[in-house]
């Protein structure tokens, strides 16, 4: 039972129990990655859909991305020594360093060397240097570009694009060529890798042979000019030149590597690029094991930044230090509720019979908490215990009737004032019952006649006459009385009407001697229990704590 039988009706104020001290383990890197692997867990179904929209994008862009091919054929900077090009003339010393070895990879990324590569391959007509069409991004970027801008700017940027590629074809073709050929540096060594990507098989090996075959081409073919240059030279030596000259440029325009050895040249071939076996891009295994990656974490940092800014009640813990109110109790999504018809059809197997389960244990949870506070008191008495929550559809009526029923069955009488309850009508739809607005309104004897509701004496707050509701004032020495009376006879609970909205609320909960607030899982805010909470400490009012409902954990 709530409290012990008596005649007692004197106020007094309950003062809430000390907190236990809390563990440290609630702060620090620890409880954030508790707090971020709880918030996963509890998303876990949506987290699941974006990594798998996640890996549908990346195996979409894989399907949907051509594949391209990649050749690299490799050189060994070997500088000769030079051959005098007249007696009196001293052979200079073979000398690179590391800087000259950045200069040759700059003469082969050089416009020169591309452009002879670009010509000699006659790539100006190539299909896959010509303008393309854009992409989804680029259209994107065309469709926002038009929206800030005015219609005849872009039409006006349109035509000059168009026409700049009609007026110079080969400068764009050129362009792609030069964005898909690419010359770097293995390491620190003197070996310089030339590649060429393009979505044909067959024409990266032949550019990268002729970019090699060229940068050989131009070094043979300034020694030539140098020997000429002199006054008296060995005609050996010249044609020696000449043959190798001309062997490397036959290999440019070829697209392969020099028939002869050029052995005068300052570097030497070490590998010839070979037709790819396979595409080099896209990287489907890695694209998707990337999709995966990035939405596992992408959906973890989604989830631990909506958990942050999250100020919806979930857990018990948070609501103690969010608001400072004790958990009572943790109540089940039970799927009753829906309606107030069924919540007064209360079905009493749901508590005492043989099925009852977590939902019976939450009300007991909530019923011994009520009665821990009562009993610390040192109070007499039936207590006036308030039940209500902020906003409407949280279930505290629902609460409320489950503790009558309960203590009903436990032999206590129960009395309920309820909000929600519907005012009692005929047939004919005019007022058929009282409620305690009427009683208010009446003047009269206060004498308020409960319904009886399995076992539970019911009465409603509200008047069936809407202009009573409008001007009643619960603070009214009518309503004491009312109340009074129904303790004399038992336990009495009020179901309170939403704080959110008038102060009836309030002025309801100022004639109880215990109130508890509820909140519903993932929907109250801890904004709203503490707006809740100062709104009946400024009424004088005590709250022992608050119950968390519907929890689906």
């Amino acid at each position: 039972m709530l409290g012990k039988p008596g005649a007692s009706g004197a106020s007094f104020r309950i003062l809430p129990q000390p907190e236990p001290l809390t563990s440290q383990s609630n702060d620090g890197p620890v409880a954030l990655l508790r707090t971020i692997g709880a918030a996963g867990l509890r998303h876990k179904g949506k987290l699941a859909i974006w990594v798998a929209l996640c890996l549908v994008a990346a195996a979409a862009y894989v399907r949907t991305t051509p594949p391209t091919y990649t050749a690299a054929a490799t050189v060994l900077l070997e500088p000769r020594r030079q051959v005098p090009s007249v007696a009196r003339e001293v052979a200079a010393p073979s000398s690179l360093d590391l800087n000259a070895a950045d200069s040759e990879l700059q003469v082969i990324r050089s416009e020169r060397l591309l452009s002879t590569v670009f010509d000699a391959l006659a790539l100006s007509n190539h299909p896959e240097l010509g303008p393309q069409p854009p992409g989804l991004l680029r259209r994107l970027a065309n469709h926002a570009g038009a929206a800030l801008h005015s219609i005849w700017t872009t039409s006006t940027g349109a035509a000059q694009t168009e026409a700049s590629l009609r007026v110079d074809p080969r400068r764009n073709a050129f362009e792609n060529f030069a964005r898909r050929f690419s010359a770097r540096r293995i390491g620190q060594s003197y070996v310089l890798e030339i590649s060429y990507s393009s979505a044909d098989p067959e024409l990266p090996a032949r550019v990268a042979n002729a970019a090699a075959s060229a940068y050989l081409l131009q070094s043979v073919a300034f020694k030539a000019d140098a020997a000429r240059s002199g006054a008296e030279f060995l005609q050996g030596r010249l044609d020696a030149l000449s043959t190798q000259v001309g062997s490397a440029a036959a290999a440019v325009k070829a697209g392969a590597l020099p028939a002869l050895p050029i052995p005068d040249a300052d570097a030497r071939l070490i590998g010839a690029a070979q037709a790819p076996l396979g595409p080099s891009a896209p990287r489907g295994s890695l694209i998707i094991a990337f999709g995966g990656v990035f939405g596992l974490f992408s959906g973890i940092l989604v989830v631990a930044l909506a958990s942050v800014f999250d100020r919806r009640v979930r857990h018990p813990q948070e609501l103690a230090r969010e608001t400072g109110l004790t958990c009572l109790a943790v109540v089940p999504e039970t799927g009753r509720g829906r309606g107030m018809s069924r919540v007064f059809a209360f079905d009493r197997a749901m508590l005492v019979g043989e099925n009852a389960g977590a939902f019976a244990d939450a009300i007991r949870d909530l019923r011994a908490a009520i009665e821990f506070a009562w009993t610390t008191s040192r109070t007499e008495g039936n207590p006036v215990v308030a039940i209500g929550s902020w906003r409407p559809g949280v279930g505290a009526t629902l609460l409320t009737m489950s503790l009558a029923q309960l203590l009903n069955h436990r032999g206590r009488r129960v009395s309920v004032l309820s909000a929600a309850a519907p005012s009692f009508r005929g047939e004919d739809g005019s007022p058929g019952g009282q409620s305690l607005t009427d009683v208010i309104a009446s003047g009269g004897t206060v004498q308020a006649a409960f319904a009886n509701i399995d076992g539970v004496r019911l009465l409603p707050i509200s008047s069936a006459t809407p202009q009573l509701n409008r001007f009643v004032d619960f603070r009214d020495p009518r309503a004491g009385q009312v109340i009074a009376q129904a303790r004399q006879r038992g336990d009495v609970l009020i179901d309170l009407p939403p704080l959110c909205g008038t102060s009836d609320a309030v002025a309801l909960a100022t004639h109880a001697d215990i109130v508890v607030l509820v909140a519903r899982e993932g929907v109250t805010s801890f904004d709203e229990l503490n707006d809740a909470l100062a709104r009946l400490q400024r009424a004088g009012v005590t709250v022992i704590g608050a119950a968390i409902n519907r929890s689906r954990h």
